[in-house]
């Protein structure tokens, strides 16, 4: 589903849009001009329908698949549509151990499993990871180039991509629409970290913003960052996603 003429749905889940299984997160896919990149990859439970799906937007080559934290929802469809479309995974530096090992533990697949969030046979799908987003750091793909910002708090090591030529921004879990955070009871979840990732994130020019779950803004996206910096920085904690 095109969202505007650089960025497309390709999957969505049950606490968004219901276009593929009930358990995906929102994935993404970005035109960078010469190659394109997906943000992130679903539970792979509906891996051909999401693969389908960027079939019908893609406009040039998936070259990367930028992964926003690991947790299943975001990481299990990686080595399907990494194999299928030959692309390399960009991955938290501090998670990808966890992605490529499929620890349940670390990630809390377990839990999350046993709360009702997955079927209840599920098994995550490990998948060996190509590159590290260490936050601070830029890089460059085609023509657009991607801020590594730091998403910790909602996981251990989790990440954002900021887009700064289109002033756009992946947040994964950290934050959803209207300012609400995701924190859960869950394996490295840390309250004090998420404070510090979203009142960084204050400094970026953010125009379109794009969640992991939930609603998107294709304008005005930095208030949903603002509205969460503010309740942080005034000793309390923002209403909760879940």
């Amino acid at each position: 589903m095109r969202l505007n003429e650089t960025v497309s749905l390709e999957a969505s889940g049950a606490m968004s849009l219901s276009m593929t299984h009930p358990s995906d997160c929102n994935v993404y896919l970005v035109d960078c001009g010469k190659e394109s990149v997906l943000i992130d990859a679903g539970t792979g439970l509906a891996e051909k329908d999401v693969i389908r799906e960027i079939e019908k937007d893609l406009k040039n080559t998936l070259s990367h698949i930028l992964v926003t934290h690991h947790h299943a929802d975001h990481t299990g469809g990686l080595s399907v549509i990494k194999e299928y479309f030959h692309a390399r995974v960009v991955a938290p530096e501090k998670e990808r151990r966890s992605i490529e090992e499929a620890d349940e533990s670390a990630n809390g697949l377990d839990i999350a499993r046993n709360a009702g969030y997955y079927p209840a046979d599920y098994k995550w799908k490990g998948c060996q990871t190509d590159l590290s987003a260490v936050p601070g750091e830029r890089f460059r793909i085609s023509e657009e180039e991607i801020l590594v910002c730091d998403g910790a708090g909602h996981s251990p090591g989790g990440v954002c991509y900021y887009f700064s030529g289109k002033k756009m921004i992946f947040v994964g879990d950290l934050l959803m629409h209207g300012g609400r955070i995701n924190l859960q009871n869950i394996p490295g979840a840390d309250i004090r970290r998420y404070a510090e990732s979203v009142i960084a994130l204050e400094k970026l020019e953010v125009e379109q913003f794009y969640s992991g779950h939930g609603c998107f803004s294709l304008h005005q996206g930095k208030e949903h960052i603002e509205k969460a910096a503010q309740a942080f920085k005034s000793l309390g904690v923002p209403p909760n996603f879940l």
